[in-house]
């Protein structure tokens, strides 16, 4: 005989409430597997406790009642949710690299070949001779962006733009005196207009490290070190990502800051990353 569990054991081994169970009827993601016509009592089979959680899953990772239902109905085959998760699972991989990056006390992380996506972006060019010069105007740019009433884009961070060449060193450029530099803040696509700019997905070389302003610099020459040792050819200006900058983690020292550095790169074929792979000197993402 089948075995049938009541609406409070159901509650209790899924760890959700009655009014859970009931909302997930309502969307058409459960159905009782019988409901007794005399009392109106609900009973749910094993089925039922494996979907629902299931569907909490779903919910754990950020998704909603409506995606799990997209899910179901599509057989699992649903190119909208794929992306969402997509997107999550960039956002968790940032988070646990940047806190095991300060939990290892390493200076870099392994250089990687990443994906940058498109960006819609609120940019301004300025002058500076120093990282507390980059802090302070980032920190203004992202101002006008809330006066201004723009979407920043969550999932990523402002980053900077070198006008000089890629290959000209940040310690150089900090001794000399002022350079110029665009601050960009990642918008939600829907706030473009004719005062924001379009940044294309591109293949780039990537380097995530910590410290401070001493301990940065420093990795700007490595980086361009290791750009120039690989063998790949730039195909943009360098980009300072502040992942947790001084306007963003008002209460972290400087010595734990956190930048990401990237260029852009000629597109590589398949066999040209693989070897940079099986060499251990990149990883790919």
């Amino acid at each position: 005989m089948e075995k049938l569990f009541t609406v409070g054991q159901v509650c209790k081994c899924c760890g959700i409430s009655r009014s859970t169970i009931l909302r997930m009827e309502n969307r058409g993601l459960l159905s009782p597997a019988r409901v007794d016509k005399n009392t109106g009592y609900r009973y749910y089979d094993i089925y039922n406790v494996t979907k629902i959680l299931h569907i909490q899953m779903f919910l754990n990772m950020g998704l909603t009642y409506d995606d799990a239902y997209s899910y179901y109905v599509s057989n699992g085959k649903s190119s909208e949710i794929l992306t969402a998760l997509e997107s999550r699972l960039a956002l968790l991989t940032s988070a646990y690299e940047e806190m095991k990056l300060r939990m290892d006390d390493k200076r870099h992380l392994q250089l990687e070949i990443i994906k940058l996506p498109e960006y819609v972006c609120y940019q301004k060019e300025f002058k500076g001779a120093s990282w507390s010069d980059k802090y302070r105007d980032m920190y203004n740019l992202f101002g006008e962006v809330v006066e201004k009433g723009y979407r920043p884009l969550i999932s990523e961070r402002i980053f900077v733009i070198n006008n000089n060449d890629w290959s000209e060193r940040e310690e150089k450029e900090e001794k000399e005196g002022e350079n110029t530099y665009i601050c960009c803040v990642p918008l939600d696509p829907s706030c473009a207009d004719d005062s924001t700019v379009f940044y294309p997905s591109c293949t780039a070389f990537s380097m995530l490290c910590y410290g401070d302003d001493k301990a940065i610099s420093k990795a700007h020459a490595e980086f361009d070190e290791k750009l120039r040792a690989l063998g790949l050819k730039p195909a943009g200006r360098k980009r300072g990502i502040g992942i947790v900058s001084g306007y963003t983690g008002k209460e972290f020292s400087r010595e734990n800051h956190v930048s990401r550095l990237v260029v852009p790169i000629e597109n590589l074929d398949k066999e040209e990353i693989d070897r940079l792979s099986r060499s251990g000197l990149i990883k790919n993402r």
